[in-house]
C-alpha cells in the first residue's frame, strides 16, 4: 500500500493522507492545502481510483 501511495502525485498523496489517515474533513483539507472543497474531492477521487487500479488484486498487495 505504501508503494502505491508513494506513486501518487504530491497533491493527491497529501489530500488522500489527510482524509483517509488523519481524518480531516474536506473543508479542513481545503484550508490546509489552499484548495476549494470541490478540488479536494476531485483529487481524492482520482487518488482512490488510481490506488484501486494499481493494487488491483491481492497478488499485488502480498
Amino acid at each position: 500500500m505504501n508503494e502505491a501511495v508513494s506513486k501518487l502525485p504530491d497533491i493527491q498523496r497529501s489530500v488522500v493522507l489527510l482524509r483517509d489517515y488523519e481524518g480531516y474533513s474536506y473543508k479542513e483539507i481545503g484550508e490546509i492545502t489552499n484548495l476549494n472543497e470541490s478540488q479536494v474531492k476531485v483529487y481524492i477521487y482520482r487518488a482512490r481510483h488510481y490506488l484501486k487500479d494499481y493494487i488491483g488484486s491481492l497478488d499485488t498487495v502480498i
